[in-house]
């Protein structure tokens, strides 16, 4: 498996409708799904929960402390449609605000 970057995230990041898309290839075995979630994590300061498997697809929440505020998001891969990407949840959440915090923060 490729080594994720940031550059590589935010450089393949678009707004789509409510969600925030993340046009990489996606991981082609269970294994390199939960490599590619804890690198993912890793990069952006991420706490993940245990993931939820689908017939095509994978999810598991995200969240971080940003200030005294909390980022909460649904990382969300999925191979039918062959997309991943990222759903701000909560009533203050929005993909404004999840794509700032993603360019702020992180291990450069």
């Amino acid at each position: 498996m490729q080594q994720l970057t940031r550059q590589d995230v935010l450089s393949h990041l678009s707004v789509h409708n409510e969600t925030l898309e993340i046009r990489l290839p996606l991981p082609s075995t269970p294994l390199k799904t939960k490599q590619w979630v804890a690198q993912f994590a890793t990069l952006f300061c991420f706490h993940c929960t245990e993931g939820d498997w689908g017939a095509d697809r994978y999810q598991v929440m995200l969240s971080a402390s940003e200030e005294e505020h909390e980022l909460r998001c649904i990382l969300c891969i999925e191979w039918l449609c062959e997309s991943i990407w990222l759903e701000p949840t909560g009533v203050q959440q929005n993909t404004e605000t999840l794509a700032n915090y993603l360019h702020r923060s992180g291990n450069v």
